[in-house]
């Protein structure tokens, strides 16, 4: 079983790599406002996550996801088989 830490570990890993900061990466950290990705950027990191993780992000969930922590949490309860309630 797969634990938030690391998912928010991997999260923040990729993340990382799309992104140039001067702080670390924190789990409230608005992935557009906060971390600067634009559309393209944000799909992606999705492309990288999903290979990653190898899960599959459904479409209707990405619009409810806007924190590092909503992604690693959205992580959590797929790879975990449990319904995600990313609000």
């Amino acid at each position: 079983m797969v634990t938030y830490a690391e998912t928010l570990v991997g999260t923040t890993n990729i993340l990382s790599k799309h992104v140039e900061l001067d702080r670390p990466i924190r789990p409230d950290d608005d992935i557009i406002n906060d971390l600067g990705l634009d559309s393209l950027g944000v799909m992606e990191v999705v492309a990288d996550i999903e290979d990653h993780f190898q899960i599959n992000i459904p479409e209707e969930m990405l619009s409810k996801i806007t924190t590092v922590d909503d992604v690693a949490r959205a992580l959590l309860d797929l790879q975990n088989g449990r319904a995600v309630n990313a609000e």
